[in-house]
């Protein structure tokens, strides 16, 4: 699939990071209109593909090096079914709100928008019992006296 022009952009801006789309101001009303129909046109697995998305590309920095290991054919896959979830909700689904985003060339409208559907993903994942376990095991090398000190 090409992408040229708005569409690039569209692209560029839907894959931003969370960590620099949550630096992007409060989306405008047709921004949030986006985003919302992002949220509501998607299904739980497509959720799951959005975070699995996010999840094969954060672990591709070499800042995970020696942490995860990513499955480059498995990335390649959820890539392209990433594409296929895109343009589908881009110009299908929520075509009406991403034109209005896309006709006002607003790329931190459509980041905020994408971030929207990517928060809401890593909300879902997170729900899941193992994952909250995973996120929650650092509490074991906290040291307890530090933190009664600092209610005292």
């Amino acid at each position: 699939m090409k992408f040229t022009g708005l569409a690039a952009l569209a692209a560029v801006a839907m894959s931003t990071p969370l960590a620099a789309q949550s630096m992007v101001a409060a989306p405008n009303e047709a921004s949030a209109k986006l985003g919302q129909c992002l949220v509501d046109r998607t299904t739980g697995s497509d959720r799951t593909l959005v975070a699995r998305w996010m999840a094969g590309s954060m672990a591709s920095s070499p800042m995970m090096e020696g942490l995860v290991e990513v499955d480059t054919s498995a990335k390649e896959q959820v890539d392209r079914e990433m594409a296929d979830l895109f343009a589908r909700l881009l110009t299908k689904d929520c075509k009406a709100q991403a034109k209005v985003v896309m006709q006002s060339r607003d790329r931190m409208g459509m980041q905020a928008a994408g971030g929207r559907l990517g928060e809401i993903a890593k909300a879902e994942l997170m729900m899941d019992p193992a994952a909250m376990q995973a996120l929650m095991a650092y509490i074991q090398y906290i040291d307890p006296a530090a933190m009664i000190a600092l209610a005292e």
